[in-house]
């Protein structure tokens, strides 16, 4: 994807994150939940003690983001290292162009990098909202038994990461 560009996100995207994130909490109908401030962001995302970190998807040809992940490592009692993927959010004007794909697949590299042995992340199983996401991840066949967590790990997430 020649257009696209994908980068750790800095402080200074800190404001764009923040709105595309308060974007998917409407589209999930969960905005009433949706109770952090932007200070509370910026602060626990690129602060000093960073509790989560973040990318951004950019279209290069437009110079706008378009999408963003958000991420944090933790330890598995099972397999050490984890990175547990948070949020991943494309625009909709950008979805099923396989921006979300390359931002995931992206996801995967960062776990290598940084010798994490799994990634995990959660679904919403409600497939009026979220359909198109519980197909990409069933691809996988890393889905546990209720449909709501992914497990990439070992073989899966090195020949995941290494295809085309």
């Amino acid at each position: 994807m020649d257009d696209l560009n994908i980068r750790k996100a800095t402080v200074d995207d800190s404001d764009i994150v923040y709105g595309m994130l308060k974007d998917m909490r409407e589209g999930e109908r969960r905005l009433d939940a949706f109770i952090i401030t932007p200070e509370e962001f910026k602060r626990d995302g690129f602060g000093e003690n960073k509790y989560f970190e973040a990318v951004i998807a950019e279209d290069k040809n437009k110079n706008e983001a378009i999408g963003f992940a958000t991420y944090y490592f933790g330890y598995s009692g099972y397999c050490g290292r984890i990175l547990y993927l948070d949020d991943i959010y494309i625009k909709p004007a950008y979805r099923l162009k396989g921006y979300g794909t390359a931002v995931f697949k992206y996801m995967a590299k960062v776990t290598i990098d940084e010798n994490a042995r799994r990634m995990e992340c959660s679904v919403i199983d409600d497939p009026s909202l979220n359909t198109k996401t519980i197909e990409f991840y069933k691809k996988f066949n890393s889905i546990d038994g209720h449909g709501k967590h992914l497990y990439l790990h070992g073989e899966v997430l090195k020949k995941y990461w290494e295809s085309t």
